[in-house]
């Protein structure tokens, strides 16, 4: 409680200060704060949450018992459209299109229900559709100053990871469950979609050069790899079929280990290396994977929120979430 005040690093010469000191005490920075939400703008970030997240669960929960169909490549193809969905939210209201979107998969999926499965891959399609991740992001960014946007930012992103983690481990263990599940979390998603109206002003969002930047960056390109690999190896199929309760308890678990492991890393990649490394061991031991693939829905969002520059965390983060599922698709039907 008594201890000295440790000495502030010396300024170079240029920088430091050459005129009287203001205060005769010791002048040190400040710790850096956390970027918080006003309540008002954690109820609508929440929602839009709700909205990405739930869009996630039902994607992944349909494409976890898809198996090795080759309808997965498609899928993959319909998961990359997350900036064209941003860029017509910039040509129309963005609650038209999210609300067209959820449509089209509830009405995919309650087609397979109907037909007892004779329309699942016109239902896979369909849930693919609503990849909300670049929509809503660029919605936050609209509505919500920079200083704390990066928080809305950490909010969609967490979404999207559990909505991902807890789809594909309910589907791949009780795949009938998931289907009806997946209607309600459609349901649940619209309660997003009313926040997506504009108040009159200018609609935005990331160009594909923008993509492009951060693809090309260090950075991007080494976790976008990691993000695609991890999938990859994560989806091979095992020579044996996992147990119920291994196929929905070991994502889960998955997740919940990088999480806490996350803070003590000491970069942004290393934990994702990680992941794919127990992905690789997978392919000799199979329930690896399943703890793989959860552990990667929480250490790649975690990466790019310490890795990705504060203006750059949506593109990275869109580029990351479409390198897993299209590595995840590749890996299944290969």
């Amino acid at each position: 409680m008594w201890a000295r005040v440790a000495d502030p690093p010396e300024l170079p010469e240029q920088f430091a200060p050459t005129g009287p000191k203001q205060s005769r005490f010791r002048v040190v920075p400040s710790p850096p704060l956390r970027p918080t939400l006003f309540p008002d703008e954690a109820r609508f970030a929440l929602r839009l949450s709700v909205l990405s997240g739930c869009a996630e669960f039902a994607a992944w929960a349909w494409f976890a018992h898809a198996g090795e169909k080759g309808a997965v490549l498609g899928w993959a193809a319909l998961r990359l459209l997350k900036p064209v969905w941003a860029w017509t939210g910039t040509r129309f209201p963005r609650s038209v299109v999210a609300f067209s979107l959820l449509l089209l998969a509830l009405f995919g999926v309650a087609a397979s229900l109907l037909t007892v499965g004779q329309l699942f891959t016109a239902a896979l399609l369909a849930v693919a559709l609503p990849a909300f991740g670049d929509l809503c992001a660029s919605c936050a960014a609209d509505g919500i100053s920079v200083e704390r946007r990066s928080a809305a930012f950490a909010w969609l992103d967490m979404a999207q990871g559990l909505g991902g983690a807890t789809g594909v481990a309910l589907g791949a263990s009780f795949p009938r469950v998931a289907a009806i599940v997946t209607v309600a979390a459609l349901l649940a998603a619209s309660i997003g979609v009313p926040d997506l109206q504009d108040r009159g002003t200018p609609r935005t969002t990331w160009t594909l050069a923008a993509h492009e930047h951060v693809l090309h960056s260090r950075f991007g390109a080494h976790l976008v790899a990691l993000a695609f690999f991890g999938g990859f190896f994560a989806m091979q199929q095992p020579s044996r079929p996992h147990s119920t309760w291994m196929a929905l308890l070991f994502p889960l678990a998955g997740m919940a280990i990088a999480a806490r492991a996350d803070p003590y890393m000491p970069n942004a990649v290393f934990l994702p290396r990680a992941a794919v490394l127990v992905a690789v061991a997978g392919l000799f031991l199979p329930p690896l994977r399943l703890l793989a693939l959860g552990g990667l829905f929480a250490a790649l969002p975690a990466s790019v929120a310490r890795g990705a520059g504060e203006m750059e965390r949506p593109v990275a983060s869109s580029l990351v979430w479409s390198a897993l599922g299209l590595g995840a698709a590749v890996g299944a039907v290969l």
